[in-house]
């Protein structure tokens, strides 16, 4: 499982300052801290590598893959894994409009760049019509919902978070925003697991954007039915042949009487009668939940 499933996360734009205050973070319930390496070396974020080591936050690398007029940069991404594996730790590939248009192309080479490393992608709030997000749909996905943004689709976040599992994203994270004037309560409930934009903005009220419950951010995989053909009386028969000991039935010429016709007590039932019961039940209710 992703670490990015377990635990919560702050991005952090630049070290020094408010963002050192780890044991916060962390009796605020934050687990990551996202370092952006695009715009500080990996060697200013040191200090706060150790002060995340010491207190148990794990520090990851983050940033964006374009350049300053917003032109993807493959470069960007190399530079960007180099970093975490020479961390040993996972990785947040930002990415945003420098995707548009680009089909399927840009989002296989990010899939293909993160390979079976741990990984997340932070993008914008809506999925963009131009791209193919299939290739990181199996990715943790964190959409930037900053309600900040003038006429941003993040004003709808249940409708953004509904857009990116019917894009085929399984987990979907939010990524909450604390700047420009942004506070907690203008979020979603903050449901574990989920992000926030940036530790910088925060003004050490860590605790004000604890999380206020948990959920699970991941869509499941659709179960096939089993239906009638279970085959679970048929092979407890087989079991009751071969040992009618085990079953409060009588076998009537060559076949063995329903279940339903039992009028004892459930708990003077013989083993195989139980059994027929429970999977019997497990069955229905299988079936009863797809």
């Amino acid at each position: 499982m992703s670490v990015f499933l377990e635990r919560n996360h702050l991005f952090a734009r630049t070290p020094g300052g408010d963002i050192e205050h780890t044991l916060e973070m962390k009796a605020a319930q934050f687990g990551i801290l996202l370092a952006n390496v695009g715009d500080n070396t990996p060697e200013e974020w040191e200090p706060l590598r150790i002060l995340c080591e010491r207190d148990g936050l794990l520090l990851c690398p983050w940033l964006r893959t374009a350049d300053a007029n917003g032109v993807w940069q493959e470069s960007k991404l190399d530079y960007l894994i180099d970093v975490a594996d020479d961390w040993g730790t996972p990785v947040v590939d930002n990415s945003e409009s420098e995707l548009d248009d680009s089909g399927a192309e840009l989002t296989s080479l990010i899939a293909s760049k993160i390979g079976k490393r741990d990984g997340a992608v932070s993008v914008l709030a809506w999925p963009m019509d131009s791209v193919d997000w299939e290739p990181i749909c199996h990715l943790p996905i964190l959409p930037q919902l900053f309600n900040a943004e003038s006429g941003s689709a993040a004003r709808d976040p249940g409708g953004c978070i509904w857009q990116w599992h019917h894009r085929g994203a399984r987990c979907v994270l939010p990524t909450f925003g604390a700047y420009g004037g942004q506070g907690p309560d203008d979020s979603l409930p903050r449901l574990s697991p989920y992000g926030v934009y940036t530790a910088n903005d925060m003004n050490q009220q860590f605790a004000a954007w604890a999380p206020q419950g948990a959920q699970n951010p991941c869509k499941g995989e659709e179960m096939t039915l089993i239906g009638s053909q279970h085959g679970v009386t048929a092979a407890v028969n087989r079991l009751r042949d071969s040992d009618p000991a085990g079953t409060l039935l009588k076998k009537q010429g060559n076949k063995w009487p329903p279940l339903s016709s039992l009028t004892q007590p459930l708990d003077q039932w013989k083993a195989y009668d139980k059994l027929e019961r429970t999977l019997s039940i497990l069955v229905t209710d299988h079936d009863a939940g797809e």
